[in-house]
């Protein structure tokens, strides 16, 4: 009795059958009443009444049974099609083929929502499964890269006939560098996957002071605090925390010496703003749209090209933005870049 088409059948089999038993059984009543006549010679009338069905009825009853369940199954199975369709297309699907869908369900309302939902998580799994694939093609790409050049460095040094120490010396500075760049590379990669898998903890935190501990932390580097000395909202602070971080080391990377990395913090009663903004060489008009792309760097730009994707994807999660506002006007020059981190109030 597990099976939903079979409490179906047995429910519509019932309520078929039920009323033709009922009806059965009141004509098959026989009444009669006649008169009598007593020993005192006074003539009362006497009814009696019994079950007398007919042939041709019993016979109808009885052939009606088979009929009645027959269109209860029928109907109980296009009550249930939907869910099967729904059922057979979740056995069909591999893990590298989310192509499937259920498409156009006929049937109940509920049956209709439930394919509907199916397909829609469907698209969400291919969306992540096609993102993870581009992630995991990109991290191997850029790991190859210091990778090759350990590679590299050290079989220069092994097949040298007599390395000197100054060989030895620039091979293991090379192995250095490339070794900072695969840590780099996989510490962004971890705090990327990371935040594609955390849930958001909103928590009252103190924007304005978060920004000034972050400033404070990229010293001796001339980072300056402007703006709102209060805002509150409700966010995740370690990872907002990393977001404003990799937007301030951003700037303070391009940033040229003796220059001044400006942060500003603009608190509206919807929503607090956090604006980077550094005189370094700018982002080229043809490359503005590519900066939040994973792994992007433009040409010798320093870093792993991950820290504002995941500034943006930090941003997003909450409700806000990352964008790359114009520079124009910002200082003499017209260059550098201005970045601005918006998020939500929330509820505090």
């Amino acid at each position: 009795m597990k099976s939903l088409r079979v409490r179906l059948a047995l429910t519509g089999s019932i309520a078929i059958y039920l009323p033709v038993v009922l009806v059965f059984g009141v004509t098959a009543i026989n009444y009669e009443s006649y008169g009598v006549v007593g020993d005192d010679g006074v003539e009362r009338t006497v009814s009696r009444s019994g079950i007398e069905p007919s042939g041709w009825a019993v016979l109808t009853v009885v052939l009606l049974l088979p009929v009645t369940v027959a269109l209860a199954w029928w109907w109980s199975g296009r009550a249930v099609r939907p869910f099967e369709r729904v059922r057979a297309a979740a056995e069909r699907i591999e893990g590298t083929d989310l192509g499937l869908r259920v498409g156009n369900a006929e049937g109940t309302t509920e049956a209709v929502a439930l394919a509907a939902a199916f397909d829609s998580m469907l698209d969400r799994l291919e969306r992540s499964a096609a993102v993870q694939r581009q992630l995991v093609e990109e991290a191997s790409h850029e790991l190859r890269t210091p990778l090759a050049v350990l590679i590299t460095g050290a079989d220069v040094v092994l097949a040298h006939p007599e390395p000197s120490l100054e060989l030895y010396r620039e091979g293991m500075e090379r192995s250095r560098s490339a070794a900072h760049r695969l840590r780099d590379v996989v510490d962004e990669l971890l705090v990327d996957a990371r935040g594609r898998a955390r849930v958001i903890e909103r928590r009252p935190v103190d924007l304005a002071e978060l920004v000034r501990e972050v400033a404070a932390e990229f010293a001796p580097a001339a980072v300056e605090v402007t703006g709102a000395t209060s805002a509150e909202a409700a966010v995740d602070g370690p990872s907002v925390r990393r977001a404003i971080g990799n937007l301030v080391g951003n700037a303070v990377k391009h940033a040229p010496e003796g220059t001044v990395v400006a942060v500003e913090v603009e608190a509206a009663p919807d929503a607090v703003a956090v604006t980077v903004s550094d005189e370094g060489p700018g982002i080229p008009e043809a490359d503005r749209e590519r900066v939040f792309e994973r792994f992007w760097r433009g040409e010798s730009a320093p870093g792993t090209g991950l820290g504002l994707p995941i500034a943006r994807q930090i941003a997003q999660a909450h409700g806000g933005d990352v964008e790359l506002l114009d520079s124009a006007g910002f200082n003499d020059s017209g260059s550098g870049c201005r970045f601005r981190l918006t998020l939500p109030r929330g509820a505090l």
